[in-house]
């Protein structure tokens, strides 16, 4: 267990075990055992990817995919992020690298790697270059959390405005 703010974070070593967890509190000098329950340890879900970026407004959003995507937004976004944010974690991920797949002219696509978070200028060039209501691919992206675990997560479909 670690401390943080006013919380605790269990940091637990095997995935599939149970564990137990007992509270403790000092009551009129002495230790008391309060409650302990017992939990299996699952593994953290995957993360969702997404492309961070700042509104006309200054505000800090995450595009998710799917939908119409500013290119000029596009175009000042640094690269790609990873994290679980729903109702009850909230874990950023570390992006390793990640894959962007461009359509050309023949219906195909032209893959263009990146090594790290970053977009590559390769990949920012081809951004420039897309037209208006054509999509194209984060694939590829493989993140690491903070249980030590890299691994590959869903792609995103990215429809630019």
């Amino acid at each position: 267990l670690t401390k943080s703010g006013d919380g605790w974070i269990a940091h637990p070593t095997k995935v599939g075990a149970e564990c137990v967890i007992t509270v403790t509190a000092e009551m009129d000098g002495q230790r008391t055992n309060v409650g302990s329950t017992t939990f299996r340890v699952r593994k953290l879900p995957d993360p969702m990817p997404f492309i961070t970026y700042k509104d006309a407004n200054g505000q800090v959003n995450r595009y998710k995919g799917g939908k119409p995507f500013s290119k000029a937004l596009l175009l000042a976004a640094p690269g790609v992020d990873a994290a679980i944010d729903d109702e009850v974690l909230n874990i950023d991920y570390k992006v390793v690298s990640f894959q962007i797949d461009f359509p050309d002219a023949m219906g195909g696509f032209i893959p263009e790697k990146s090594n790290g978070a970053q977009f590559s200028d390769r990949q920012k060039s081809r951004m420039r270059s897309i037209q208006p209501g054509k999509k194209f691919f984060i694939t590829r992206v493989t993140a690491t959390g903070p249980d030590g675990i890299t691994r590959e997560i869903s792609p995103i479909e990215v429809i630019v405005k």
